[in-house]
């Protein structure tokens, strides 16, 4: 249970003085970062966004640490195939990222933790992130993709045979937080091409052991829909279940970092 002080661990909705008092409790902050694009038919734009932000939140309920407000906005330049995809090249977002956590360091803060929502796709350009902020403002910082957090849950409950993108996964966890976001009656499954190149997968848990992208014209020939996997297998009970697999993780490193 966090020992915050504060009414609330959220950046946005603290004073100065709030976080000054915090900071006496703890120093560690995490930043949801993800992006706004395409998830189907049945998925809000703002699914990347909304796992991360809604996971931190769970784990500030638990451990001593500050929710900062998201980064909405990422490299998404394979989904810009449908309209209301927002992209940022890779120079920008790194830049960006970069110096919101370094900007926090300045007033305290010494770990950072980016929750990823947008895993697999933006995951070199956080990397890339987490070295700058350690070699260069002496920041623990450390890149926590959701989809490692929560991957031998999901393999062990899981339905359908492939949840790449807006699928089994992602459906399943917006069920458990945010269920009026989701279209459940518009939700079509969309099989991916049935092989891949040897070590890449068209799946999230796959053989994904060799760096890859998609371009935008490589998605929109993948699928008319958006997604790929099957969103209709989806149910809250597996939201539940990857959700807490993934707040207890980063309740784990939190409070080590914290003692």
């Amino acid at each position: 249970m966090s020992d915050l002080s504060t009414e609330t661990a959220r950046v946005a909705e603290m004073t100065w003085q709030e976080i000054e008092s915090a900071l006496a409790e703890t120093r560690t902050l995490l930043l949801p970062v993800g992006s706004t694009e395409q998830h189907g038919h049945h998925l809000p734009l703002g699914v990347d966004v909304y796992m991360p932000e809604a996971i931190g939140a769970r784990v500030t309920d638990r451990s001593d640490a500050l929710l900062a407000p998201p980064i909405w906005y990422g490299v998404s330049p394979h989904h810009t195939f449908k309209p209301g995809t927002f992209t940022v090249s890779t120079e920008t977002f790194q830049r960006y990222v970069f110096d919101v956590c370094a900007s926090a360091g300045e007033w305290g803060i010494e770990n950072v933790l980016l929750l990823n929502g947008h895993y697999l796709a933006q995951d070199p350009e956080l990397e890339v992130v987490v070295r700058r902020l350690r070699s260069e403002c002496d920041i623990q910082a450390f890149h926590v993709p959701l989809v490692n957090l929560f991957a031998e849950v999901a393999a062990e409950i899981r339905t359908g045979e492939v949840s790449f993108h807006a699928s089994e996964f992602e459906t399943s966890i917006m069920l458990e937080l945010f269920p009026d976001l989701v279209s459940m009656d518009r939700a079509t499954a969309v099989d991916p091409p049935a092989e891949s190149l040897p070590l890449t997968d068209y799946d999230a848990l796959g053989e994904n052991a060799v760096g890859w992208s998609l371009t935008a014209a490589d998605m929109e020939a993948l699928t008319p829909a958006g997604n790929i996997g099957d969103p209709t297998v989806a149910t809250e009970e597996t939201g539940q279940a990857l959700i807490e697999a993934a707040v207890s993780d980063i309740c784990l490193l939190v409070d080590e970092l914290e003692e």
